[in-house]
């Protein structure tokens, strides 16, 4: 059985990857992400909304029955319980979700209150900052 970093990791290395799950591991994980979602810490949050959307705007992975617990999850978290690097992959979650997949999210998906504020901020920072992210990245947050 997983527990929540590791559904966490799991799903996060799919994305980071690119590679599409097949449909048996795809549900392993959906199942696993459903059973350890209420335990999970706002980094197990973070990384998995992240890694279902990334997976979703570049592979065509159907977002999970869970997908709005999860961002009810993170909504259940104040912004101060995330670090820096997770509240930045939150918002960039939010912005795939806003711009790319919004339309297909299943359910309705509320947002952290403060996601436009303290986690967009965050995000501008560290894509301005980081010398590892791409020009169109560092062009978007210069908006």
């Amino acid at each position: 059985d997983m527990d929540p970093q590791a559904a966490a990791n799991a799903a996060w290395a799919f994305a980071t990857l690119g590679l599409m799950p097949g449909a048996e591991a795809r549900a392993a994980l959906e199942a696993a992400v459903v059973r350890v979602g209420p335990d999970m810490n706002p980094q197990n949050v973070s990384t998995t909304l992240w890694s279902v959307l990334s997976l979703a705007a570049t592979r065509a992975v159907p977002l999970p029955a869970c997908y709005p617990s999860l961002w009810q999850a993170a909504c259940g978290f104040e912004e101060r319980s995330f670090n820096r690097v997770e509240i930045s992959m939150l918002f960039h979650a939010y912005l795939i979700h806003t711009e790319l997949v919004g339309g297909v999210a299943r359910g309705e998906v509320t947002f952290p209150p403060w996601i436009m504020h303290q986690a967009r901020e965050a995000w501008t920072c560290q894509a301005r900052d980081d010398v590892t992210v791409s020009s169109a990245v560092k062009e978007i947050a210069s908006i």
